[in-house]
This record gives structure tokens, C-alpha cells and sequence, in this order.
């Protein structure tokens, strides 16, 4: 237990160990004040385990990519929750392949050249955030620069 809830119980105690009916009264709120704060610092506990699991623990186990694997996962679509269609490079051949819970089964092979042609226009196609961030990232690092100028300047 915390060492904050001990000092929470030691003043319930104190309210129940008072005669008098007011003091009974207040017994029963200290009783729920107690298990209130129990109950938020168990909440905040919960939260705090998760978020170090989602921010921590899990980008930690995440596979990087081997740039030299003879294997690429090109596209992946899923259907519903639990299908998917995935376009899949093998060493210069081109496979559509469906997973599901009854297993992973091969659709069709594609032709390279226009696999290639349809990789290269899709992403083209997607949005790219790069280029903005980057050049939000430099103003902000120009800017901070020519504040921390004029702070040393001025002392």
C-alpha cells in the first residue's frame, strides 16, 4: 500500500474510534473518501503501466528491416479484421498473397514491370509529411537560434 493511503487509514481510524452519532455519520464518507483514492491511485497505476508498455517496452520489440532481405513486404490491405491482401516481393518475382485464419494461400503472381509501375505511382500518390516537417523543424531550430543570440547578447 502507499505510504499516502496509511495516513488516509490512520484518520478513518481516528474517526471511528470518536463517540458520538456525528462522528458515526462520518465514518461511512471516510470509509468512501478512502476507497475513492484507493480507487484513483490504482486508475493512475493502471495508466501509468500502460503507458510505459505502449511507449517503451513495445517500439523496443518491433523488428527493424533488413535492407538486404531478399523478401518485401510491398502493400498490405485488409479486408476485415482478421483478412488481409498482401502484394509481396521474392527476389525480383511479385506475389499477391491472402492471410487469414485458415492460413496464408498464394492468389496470383504479377508481373514485375507492372507491379513496379503500380508500386512506384502509389507512392507517389501517398502523402508525405517529410518535407513539411523538416522544414517546420528548421525555422524552429533558426528561430530558437536568433533568441538564445539575442539572450546572449543582451547579458
Amino acid at each position: 500500500m502507499a505510504p499516502g493511503l496509511h495516513i488516509i487509514n490512520a484518520a478513518a481510524f481516528v474517526f471511528r474510534q470518536e463517540d458520538g452519532g456525528a462522528f458515526r455519520a462520518q465514518t461511512g464518507t471516510a470509509d468512501f473518501l478512502l476507497m475513492l483514492l484507493q480507487t484513483v491511485f490504482a486508475l493512475a497505476l493502471v495508466c501509468g503501466l500502460a503507458y510505459v508498455i505502449f511507449r517503451v517496452v513495445l517500439p523496443r520489440l518491433n523488428v527493424t528491416r533488413s535492407t538486404g532481405s531478399m523478401v518485401r513486404i510491398v502493400d498490405r490491405v485488409g479486408l476485415d479484421a482478421r483478412k488481409s491482401l498482401y502484394v509481396i516481393e521474392v527476389a525480383g518475382r511479385w506475389f499477391l498473397v491472402s492471410a487469414s485464419e485458415a492460413g496464408v494461400q498464394l492468389v496470383s503472381e504479377l508481373d514485375a514491370e507492372s507491379a513496379l509501375l503500380a508500386e512506384q505511382e502509389a507512392e507517389a500518390a501517398r502523402p508525405t509529411f517529410g518535407a513539411p516537417a523538416r522544414a517546420a523543424s528548421r525555422a524552429f531550430a533558426e528561430r530558437l537560434a536568433r533568441l538564445m543570440n539575442k539572450k546572449g547578447n543582451g547579458r
